[in-house]
């Protein structure tokens, strides 16, 4: 898709008003015609939602319309940001709550993907089905980042060699699409502020509760979930270990499972017209 009919690229930021007076910056935008639930998009750490791939948005936004978001405190969006995913998700919910959307998919990637599964646990009437990339369940297999990853994760202001490491396989397919991507990305010429320092310690201490061992009941949360559950990895994900996609694929009652050769976390952009063609098939079944 050309960047003069990239739908991702030119959507207008809007802002939805919450019933307690906070307010969060969204952009709407796609195919809503032929009856398809809308897709609500929500991203990883220390993203807005200029994050996105725009061959993954306009793709999806092809047959549906796609809502992106910025939690609370992230971007445009006021508020604190919650240092735990439940709240995260209830965030979410009230967002959902002021556009006034009874139902909708949901696809969370990283950090969203945990944010994801409680808000479909708590919200099984309005959220219809559920695609989980590149994340882990709570408590999930070494979700604690190794040290090198967390230096390049936290880095001020990452740069293409930061990102490429984290989200891409050290392979020339990978790194070269990975390239290709953050091409794509940082297009927009109409960007949300990047994330504060406050914001990052905060999601980063969500994200390490979430990865902590429970004594007991360790994946009980799972079988809360009984959307049906498409459940999106690379290869080598070393941001989220991809052993986490097998453990979420086998514990929820309906999940099916898609793992891309040669990929790392950010497998969804390395093959957008891959991920595209099975998130819709999925969506539309």
């Amino acid at each position: 898709m050309s960047v003069q009919t990239s739908l991702h690229d030119s959507a207008t930021t809007a802002f939805a008003d919450l019933a307690d007076g906070r307010r969060f910056a969204y952009r709407r935008f796609g195919v809503g015609a032929g009856g398809a639930v809308p897709l609500l998009m929500l991203h990883h750490f220390r993203a807005t939602m200029d994050f996105w791939d725009p061959a993954v948005t306009d793709g999806l936004a092809a047959s549906r319309e796609v809502i992106l978001v910025d939690n609370a405190g992230l971007g445009a969006s006021t508020g604190d940001t919650p240092t735990d995913v439940e709240t995260m998700a209830e965030d979410i919910s009230a967002f959902l709550d002021a556009l006034g959307l009874d139902r909708a998919d949901v696809l969370g990637f990283s950090l969203g993907g945990m944010v994801a599964q409680p808000l479909a646990a708590a919200e099984p009437d309005r959220v219809r089905r559920v695609v989980l990339v590149g994340t882990g369940p709570q408590g999930g297999e070494n979700m604690q980042l190794t040290p090198d990853v967390v230096a390049a994760a936290t880095t001020p202001e990452p740069g293409a060699e930061q990102l490429l490491y984290l989200f891409y396989a050290p392979t020339q397919t990978s790194q070269g699409a990975g390239a290709a991507s953050l091409g794509r990305i940082f297009r927009r010429a109409a960007r949300e502020p990047m994330p504060e320092e406050k914001v990052l310690r905060a999601q980063g201490q969500a994200i390490t509760v979430w990865a902590t061992v429970p004594s007991t009941n360790r994946y009980a949360m799972l079988e809360d979930i009984r959307q049906p559950v498409l459940v999106v990895n690379g290869h080598h994900d070393i941001m989220v270990p991809t052993v986490n996609a097998f453990i979420l694929q086998q514990h929820l009652p309906d999940a099916q499972l898609v793992l891309y050769p040669d990929s790392g976390h950010g497998s969804l952009f390395q093959y957008p017209d891959r991920f595209v063609d099975d998130v819709t098939k999925f969506l539309d079944r």
